[in-house]
């Protein structure tokens, strides 16, 4: 989301997505979606750092830690209940960006929302991007994870117990880091002449969901919100 804003508190113009005024320190609300338009929020910029894949997980730690504190619900206990309220809703934006950036494949989702490419399924909050179509997977790759899914199946019912559970998660999770570091890859070189299109990134960026998905059942785990 670009533009400016005027601070509702001192005039001073600012990012119009941004949690606090430069000028005079005060949390700003957050921008309301207007209909027709994709509720776009860049993640990056609300934490203060650049758009990459290879972000530095310290800077993103620092940054995440110095707004929280900004934000936080002690600094506003003399506050007024709409200042009170624009601080609830900058955090759970603030929370919301943190879960995204720390996480290189949903980073690298992120990056391609901000290009316009968004992969459908659902999403966490109001502030996130709306969702299009589901890509077009290979019929080569469904069949390969059929197949995967019910290798897993048959070792969790059917025998071969933890080890053999263990043999395919670890064999799923070679595939996910070969992938995600492909992705990396595609990622940097994205505006190089002769890059890889963005539809084969976000199909690339859609088989890690499938793998995250398999690693969830595998370990009996809920998939991560």
């Amino acid at each position: 989301m670009n533009g400016q804003a005027a601070c509702w508190s001192c005039g001073a113009a600012h990012r119009v997505d941004a949690p606090l005024c430069e000028a005079c320190g005060k949390v700003q609300p957050v921008p309301p979606h207007r209909p027709g338009e994709a509720r776009t929020s860049d993640k990056f910029a609300m934490l203060a750092l650049p758009r990459s894949f290879d972000l530095d997980d310290e800077a993103l730690s620092t940054a995440f830690r110095a707004l929280s504190r900004k934000l936080h619900p002690d600094r506003f206990a003399r506050a007024t209940p709409q200042e009170r309220r624009f601080a609830l809703e900058q955090t759970t934006r603030l929370n919301d960006a943190h879960r995204t950036l720390r996480t290189p494949a949903k980073r690298a989702e992120h990056l391609l929302e901000l290009r316009g490419i968004h992969l459908a399924g659902e999403r966490e909050s109001a502030h996130q991007l709306p969702v299009q179509q589901p890509l077009q997977m290979s019929m080569e790759f469904l069949e390969e994870m059929m197949e995967e899914r019910e290798a897993l199946l048959e070792a969790k019912h059917g025998g071969g117990g933890a080890e053999a559970i263990a043999k395919l998660a670890a064999a799923m999770e070679l595939k996910q880091a070969t992938t995600l570091a492909r992705v990396g890859e595609m990622l940097r070189g994205l505006d190089a002449p002769g890059a890889a299109s963005i539809e084969s990134v976000a199909e690339q960026i859609a088989r890690l969901r499938y793998y995250e998905r398999y690693l969830d059942e595998a370990h009996g785990r809920g998939a991560e919100g």
